[in-house]
C-alpha cells in the first residue's frame, strides 16, 4: 500500500520529499481514523455533551455535533480522505 501511494504521488511529478509528507500525511490519517473510532466515536458522550450546550452560545459546535450523529464511521473516513486528497493535489 505504501509504494503503491508513493508510486501515486510521483504521478504529479511531486520531489522525493513531497512524496514523503504526502505518504505521512495519509498514514497519520488513516491511524488517526483509527484511534477516534475507538476512541471517540461520533455516536459517543463526547458529541452528545457537545450537542446539548446551549446554542445561542455555541451556535456552529451544536449544529456540528447534532449532525455527527448521522454520520456513519464510512462517510466520515472517505469525506475526510476525499478532502485530503484534494489538498495533496493542490
Amino acid at each position: 500500500m505504501a509504494d503503491r501511494a508513493a508510486a501515486n504521488a510521483h504521478g504529479g511529478g511531486p520531489r522525493a520529499e513531497e512524496r514523503i509528507i504526502a505518504l505521512r500525511a495519509l498514514l497519520a490519517y488513516v491511524i488517526g481514523v483509527v484511534q477516534q473510532e475507538h476512541l471517540g466515536a461520533l455516536s459517543g458522550a463526547g458529541t452528545a455533551a457537545i450537542a446539548d450546550l446551549p446554542a445561542d452560545a455555541f451556535p456552529y459546535l451544536t449544529e456540528a455535533a447534532r449532525g455527527a450523529r448521522s454520520l456513519t464511521p464510512d462517510r466520515e473516513f472517505h469525506g475526510g480522505l476525499a478532502l485530503l486528497l484534494a489538498g495533496l493535489a493542490g
